[in-house]
């Protein structure tokens, strides 16, 4: 196996957190009478992008930085109250993916465009953290995905070539931020159906966990 470290996306990735976030927001556009039609398409935009990216948009569409910032901050809230009172749904393979790097002596990390409090939950609920070495989440950037920053930080501290290091992600601007970073990239798609573009800038689609895993076997 070549491969000697695999950097994780983590919303869409490992869990079906994008799920959770379009019921959390749909509850929420009710409760908050927002002055916006929050369907599915518009949900799609927010996918892969930080809080602090997003929220000039939702500002300007509500006419109301205070409503937009009350909306995320309950947002984020209420997902995490749905994942612990409903379970957390798990991607397909994640568990034995991890299990296989593990004995492979492959060092795992995090790079999520989520805040370090939401990362965390997450990785705990799932009891999953001791797999992974260190997180770079996307409060601790200066730049959100598709810059290639978060990706360049959580590769950094390895200290090992970038052809020896791989990244998993599912969103479009997770892919952009990789191949600008010059790291390989393996989409395993979740709410974003892949374009010419992703198919340009990625090494391989594959449709879940396990068959990265079967794909680093052959390798």
């Amino acid at each position: 196996m070549r491969k000697k470290a695999v950097i994780f996306d983590m919303d869409g990735l490992m869990f079906d957190t994008e799920t959770l976030g379009y019921q959390a927001q749909g509850e929420l556009a009710e409760e908050l009478a927002l002055p916006i039609a929050f369907d599915f398409d518009y949900y799609l935009k927010q996918v892969g992008r930080s809080d602090r990216d997003v929220m000039p948009e939702l500002a300007s569409d509500f006419g109301d930085a205070e409503l937009a910032e009350r909306f995320l901050r309950k947002m984020k809230k209420r997902q995490t109250t749905i994942a612990s009172e409903q379970g957390l749904p798990i991607k397909k393979g994640l568990y034995d993916l991890l299990a296989f790097l593990k004995e492979e002596g492959v060092v795992c990390v995090v790079a999520s465009s989520s805040r370090r409090r939401e990362v965390s939950f997450y990785l705990e609920l799932a009891d999953i953290s001791q797999y992974f070495r260190y997180q770079v989440c996307g409060d601790e950037v200066s730049f959100a995905k598709p810059d290639p920053e978060i990706f360049l930080s959580a590769w950094k501290p390895l200290g090992i070539p970038k052809e020896d290091c791989l990244i998993l992600e599912d969103s479009l601007n997770g892919i952009r931020a990789a191949y600008d970073a010059g790291i390989e990239v393996i989409m395993i798609p979740d709410l974003i159906v892949p374009d010419d573009e992703a198919k340009a800038k990625t090494t391989a689609i594959l449709p879940d966990l396990h068959a990265v895993m079967d794909w680093l076997k052959e390798k």
